[in-house]
């Protein structure tokens, strides 16, 4: 079988959850004889010609098509906010790599700035689809449902507003952003409305307002020319389902593992307590787990940061004067993925102390099948892995004081630690989870995409 994997960001330069499943899966299915090309993007640096902006590449044996995109004009759109969902110089090569491959089946793990355009054609031409949700694109244009202030999202409203508020909050102070910060909610609505008329809609601002607008049915709309959803929690069901997903597209499939190699060795009782945060951001939260480590000056143990520098390096810099100098407070690095065993096989405990609605972190599940316990935010997605005092430990999302109570308390009783490792649940293994993708794809197939 010929299968497309398409994602929005791909190895070597990138190297996420995301990312890590489809190289996976795709290496999986290779190994089972199947033909898999990759369709991928890449966040240039600077704008340039339409006929520069795609070029191929092999990683691992897997041919790969990237899209080099911008957030300027391209193609024959000026509407930088309708490209982010709705990119016709995509679809116009997506259709052209379509051709020339023939896939059997598409499978869709992110869309992010690839856009939702590629699964229109797939839909014109009957060609089996696929969607693995490993964010909430296609809710939020941030992709995690979270505000600038650090609250959670319910989602778009009637006319996506919200969206449009909190979009202009993102963007550099200037007289429109400070406007749409200070209108009320219903003001805020009318200027929305208005911006989807001709001849406002034609008119920047308002252009981009309309479509951030539109952006809510657009993707509901496409989201329900998707074969088949592949959904791996309970938060990002019910968050789709919100939108508007058909249930009748969904069936649930949890996310698979390689799993990783770990030697593991008992632990010296002198030895400090190490705990390691894997992955950087803001809202990856490792900014809780310094500040819970500082508020116990005197507890022997280490506190391991794992990530790029470079990807976010204000964040990165904020970090280290938060540390203050505190020689307990380690900044390690990347790492490459392969070697995921060897670090976790230096920790005792995982801390995963995110600020948004994780979906289903592919570092728990490699924590788990390594036998290290995870403290976790006591969020969605984290909370469907994690069992308070059974796997691991659960603290309130950004609780800094919480988080250092959960820390003294293993400190001291560190054959806490040993019984939760006992109790990790062996997550899946990418063989398994691709088992079900190819039982999904031969349903598919036989039955000729089911497209209506």
């Amino acid at each position: 079988m010929k299968i497309l994997l398409v994602v929005h960001l791909f190895l070597p330069d990138y190297f996420s959850g995301t990312e890590i499943l489809t190289l996976n899966t795709a290496l999986e299915l290779q190994s089972r004889g199947h033909q898999v090309q990759i369709l991928t993007g890449y966040p240039a640096q600077a704008d340039m010609p339409d006929s520069e902006r795609f070029d191929d590449y092999e990683y691992q044996g897997l041919k790969v098509t990237r899209f080099r995109h911008t957030h300027t004009p391209m193609g024959n759109q000026d509407n930088i906010a309708e490209q982010e969902y709705d990119n016709h110089l995509l679809a116009a090569r997506f259709t052209r790599l379509v051709q020339e491959f023939q896939p059997g089946v598409v499978h869709f793990f992110h869309l992010m700035r690839i856009s939702a355009s590629a699964i229109d054609i797939c839909w014109h031409q009957g060609l089996p689809t696929v969607f693995t949700p490993t964010d909430f694109w296609f809710v939020c244009p941030t992709s995690q449902l979270r505000l600038p202030d650090g609250a959670m999202c319910a989602g778009p409203d009637r006319l996506s507003a919200n969206c449009v508020r909190h979009l202009a909050a993102l963007k550099k102070p200037g007289p429109i952003t400070q406007i749409l910060h200070r209108v009320p909610q219903p003001v805020l609505m009318g200027i929305v409305q208005l911006a989807t008329w001709p001849p406002f809609k034609y008119l920047k601002p308002f252009n981009l307002a309309a479509a951030t607008s539109a952006r809510k049915d657009f993707l509901k709309k496409r989201i329900n020319r998707i074969n088949k959803v592949l959904i791996p929690t309970r938060v990002m069901h019910e968050a789709l389902i919100r939108q508007g997903l058909d249930p009748a597209r969904v069936q649930r499939c949890g996310y698979g593992i390689k799993l990783p190699v770990v030697s593991l060795t008992d632990r010296h009782p002198l030895r400090p307590l190490t705990l390691g945060v894997i992955g950087l951001g803001e809202h990856k939260g490792a900014h809780v787990a310094i500040q819970a480590i500082r508020q116990r000056p005197g507890l022997n143990l280490v506190l391991q940061i794992y990530g790029r520098p470079s990807d976010f390096p204000d964040y990165a810099e904020q970090l280290r004067t938060l540390a203050n100098g505190d020689r307990r407070v380690q900044f390690c690095g990347t790492f490459a993925n392969d070697k995921i065993g060897d670090i976790l096989a230096l920790m005792d405990v995982l801390v995963v102390p995110s600020l948004w609605f994780e979906n289903a972190p592919l570092v728990i599940f490699c924590a788990q099948a390594a036998g290290v316990p995870v403290i976790g935010s006591d969020m969605a997605g984290i909370a469907e892995s994690i069992t308070d005092k059974d796997n691991g430990r659960l603290f309130p999302a950004g609780d800094a004081h919480r988080l250092a109570e959960i820390v003294t308390e293993l400190a001291l009783d560190q054959a806490q630690i040993t019984r939760m490792s006992k109790r990790a649940r062996m997550p899946k293994t990418i063989a398994a989870y691709t088992d079900e993708l190819v039982a999904v794809y031969g349903e598919l197939v036989a039955d000729k995409g089911g497209n209506e």
